[in-house]
């Protein structure tokens, strides 16, 4: 079983609705006008993450993360203690008002191009044809 987290959230800036959940969790923290406790939480939280949860070799090239924007990641039903994080990390996000979504899947949808002992990261099936990487 495979388990991944979406944040609904509409940036009124670039007229887009679904970012990545770090990516809203980072701008809520950056223009979020949060209380004092959710934003030492968040910080810690994105700290947690930032140490303890591998990232894919292709996204430290700039390139590859512009090419990469059509991938997806989901955890493995396993990595127990990075989904307690996310799911403490949803509840800020959802305090203030952005919607989140908990997507479980038993087969993943996709072209698997990494996975680690906690995630998996692919190429969603509708998006392979458009050479993303």
């Amino acid at each position: 079983m495979y388990l991944r987290f979406r944040a609904k959230y509409y940036n009124t800036e670039t007229e887009k609705t679904e970012y990545g959940f770090f990516w809203t969790a980072d701008f809520l923290q950056k223009n979020g006008n949060l209380q004092t406790i959710d934003d030492e939480r968040l910080n810690a939280l994105i700290c947690f993450f930032d140490h303890e949860l591998p990232i894919p070799e292709y996204y430290q090239d700039e390139k590859n993360r512009q090419k990469s924007k059509s991938t997806t990641s989901w955890f493995k039903d396993s990595a127990t203690m990075f989904i307690k994080s996310m799911n403490e990390l949803a509840a800020i996000l959802e305090k203030y008002n952005i919607e989140v979504e908990r997507i479980h899947a038993k087969k993943l949808p996709g072209k698997v191009i990494y996975e680690d002992d906690f995630q998996v990261t692919i190429i969603p099936f509708r998006d392979l044809g458009k050479n993303v990487l």
